[in-house]
């Protein structure tokens, strides 16, 4: 198990209002570091820009570890969409995570799926699930074809967020029909719904890949309504044993807000004992 925080790719601006730590690298790990965290989740906007030489160079130099590639930003500030109407858009978003999925692969890490899935779009939800199908089944053959040991998770979202693929059982039957094998879950506590989504916990707990933290709206831990010990509880009754990443909106005073999020998670001792 490894307990993260997210700092985003160099390309996206310092400052930038986005979830997770923005400016220098090397700075944000040294600081991540220092607040006592071993490992970092990446948020990406243009997989070109994903050097993956540095980040390897600045793992070594703050005695940190890449877990995770995640692409909210390929939507947010990109504007991709695997499921556009517009066919060149469609071709120009299922491109962009066909390199960010190489960079993951060089790295040595998963990779997820939240916004960049798409909308539902003016010719209906039916058509809108069939073109992500059909894109996802691309990615799925080149993972299997050209690349070993890489999952890529689909993360539900609320429906406010996204309008398809809202709850875990939605995301599990889309993967089960579309026959993608070399995907899986992302669970977010932002998006957790705690009727279908621990239910379906219960028993598809090895579904469930990787597990972002955050409160309501993707708040600082402990500044929204999110029940952690109802959540957590749930997550290691059922048997989880992966990694966990927060994922949260910093604010202007970044360093304070990580701070703050480890003595928020050292309450709990199972995600105390992989904090420094």
């Amino acid at each position: 198990m490894r307990l993260s925080f997210m700092i985003a790719n160099e390309d996206i601006p310092e400052g930038a209002k986005v979830t997770g730590l923005t400016g220098v690298m090397e700075k944000n790990l040294k600081e991540l570091k220092k607040a006592g965290f071993k490992s970092f989740e990446l948020m990406i906007a243009d997989p070109e820009k994903i050097d993956t030489e540095k980040i390897r160079l600045l793992e070594r130099q703050t005695e940190t570890e890449i877990s995770f590639l995640c692409t909210g930003e390929m939507a947010g500030t990109m504007g991709l969409y695997l499921n556009h109407i517009d066919s060149k858009k469609r071709q120009e978003a299922l491109s962009g995570l066909l390199k960010a999925v190489e960079k993951a692969s060089k790295l040595g890490v998963n990779i997820n799926i939240g916004r960049l899935r798409g909308i539902v779009w003016e010719d209906g939800l039916e058509h809108s699930l069939k073109r992500l199908e059909e894109a996802l089944q691309i990615v799925d053959n080149f993972v299997s074809s050209n690349l070993l040991r890489l999952s890529i998770l689909i993360e539900p979202l609320r429906r406010d967020i996204c309008p398809i693929l809202n709850s875990c059982s939605q995301t599990y039957d889309f993967i089960l029909s579309a026959g993608l094998r070399n995907f899986g879950i992302l669970l977010d506590s932002d998006h957790f719904d705690r009727g279908s989504d621990s239910e379906f916990l219960a028993s598809h707990i090895d579904t469930i890949m990787h597990v972002h933290l955050a409160d309501t709206m993707h708040k600082p831990l402990g500044h929204g309504e999110v029940d952690f010990d109802r959540l957590l509880n749930i997550l290691f009754d059922a048997g989880y044993a992966g990694d966990f990443s927060v994922e949260i909106f910093t604010g202007s005073e970044q360093y304070s807000t990580l701070s703050e999020s480890a003595t928020f998670l050292r309450k709990y001792s199972r995600l105390r004992e992989v904090l420094a």
